[in-house]
């Protein structure tokens, strides 16, 4: 079908398939796919994920569809298809975290304080009658 793309997979296994439907410029198409797989990778979204980028019904607007896990969920975007490829991250990360499925801040990794700890230890010098062992 003339206008219609199935991005190659660069990298992401089978976990992500992208559609771009209506743009006859492979380069715009390239940056489209580029821009998403980028952005699923910095989201760490687990599962297998489809997207689909194509025009809309309504002149001027692009819809874009994510299909996850337990995730459904389309976008409008009004902007030349030339854009694209620079609102669609910003969009997609958005919505995700509207609907709850992508953290807002990245988790804190926990990590030992070995100074509680030494202090800790410091104090246990002492026997039971007070005196230093």
């Amino acid at each position: 079908m003339p206008g219609s793309w199935l991005a190659p997979n660069c990298g992401m296994s089978n976990r992500l398939t992208i559609e771009v439907e209506g743009i006859d410029d492979a380069s715009v198409v390239s940056d489209i796919d580029k821009a998403i797989r980028v952005s699923f990778q910095e989201m760490f979204l687990p599962g297998s994920w489809r997207v689909v980028v194509r025009p809309s019904h309504v002149s001027g607007r692009w819809d874009f569809r994510v299909y996850g896990l337990d995730a459904r969920h389309t976008l409008s975007i009004t902007v030349p298809a030339s854009l694209l490829s620079s609102l669609i991250p910003q969009r997609l990360r958005e919505s995700l975290e509207r609907c709850g499925l992508r953290r807002a801040q990245p988790v804190a990794v926990r990590t030992r304080d070995f100074t509680i700890a030494r202090s800790i230890n410091a104090g246990l010098r002492t026997g039971t009658d007070g005196r230093e062992v």
